[in-house]
């Protein structure tokens, strides 16, 4: 489904991901796993197209897309929830979930069942993004990525600054996605819940893979964990 090959980014002159290669199977949840500073973000934004990759190579769904700009690479079925939620401020939550105004496909979950998912913004729907919690607005980006024809799922730190109640609440979303076969690759500093969730986890270590494997294999190195991820 993805596949990353030797790939290069930088930020101005500072060199962030060095050679980055790895793959995700299709219908699979994944993780980037590492410190901060470790090159995940940039590994989604990369992806996404909105940070350049300079050498190697970036293929979807057996399409290369790494010189494709962001509108492109998500008309081919790539959702990105950024870290900072990105909702419209000043659009109702219904505005927000209903763009683009005519959309070429329908998307993965229709308005009824992100209601159902999501009864908090149902309750919302006239109030403007930036009225919301950090909760509500997180449950509206990933809401809104999910009107869309997806085959991929990129998540940059969904749990972040989350209330437990509304940690247990993204778990069981991921899984349903899942079960529509979407694969998902998740940016997550909880390694318990990447655990709960995830499949593979990848760490990444000054912008390369240093391990990849099983939730199994991961959650029976401890040693492996302080090494990459303790601080």
């Amino acid at each position: 489904m993805l596949r990353l090959e030797g790939v290069e980014a930088y930020y101005g002159d500072s060199h962030i991901l060095k050679g980055l290669s790895f793959e995700l199977k299709g219908g699979e949840v994944a993780t980037l796993l590492g410190r901060n500073g470790a090159g995940k973000t940039t590994t989604l934004r990369t992806i996404m197209g909105l940070v350049p990759s300079r050498k190697g190579k970036i293929t979807f769904d057996q399409k290369d897309i790494t010189k494709l700009r962001p509108y492109r690479i998500a008309s081919l079925g790539v959702g990105y929830v950024p870290e900072e939620r990105a909702v419209f401020p000043s659009l109702s939550v219904l505005e927000n979930l209903t763009l683009p105004a005519s959309k070429t496909s329908h998307g993965l979950w229709s308005l009824d069942k992100i209601y159902g998912y999501f009864p908090v913004l149902k309750q919302r729907l006239d109030h403007r993004g930036s009225q919301l919690s950090g909760g509500e607005q997180q449950m509206l980006a990933i809401a809104r990525v999910l009107t869309m024809d997806v085959k991929l799922v990129l998540l940059d730190e969904p749990t972040e600054g989350l209330a437990p109640f509304l940690v247990r609440e993204i778990g069981r979303i991921i899984d349903e996605i899942r079960k529509a076969g979407v694969t998902i690759l998740l940016v997550e500093q909880n390694t318990r819940f990447a655990m709960q969730v995830a499949d593979r986890h990848h760490i990444l270590y000054n912008g390369r893979i240093a391990w990849q494997g099983t939730t199994a294999e991961f959650a029976a190195d401890a040693d492996l964990q302080k090494r990459y991820l303790g601080v």
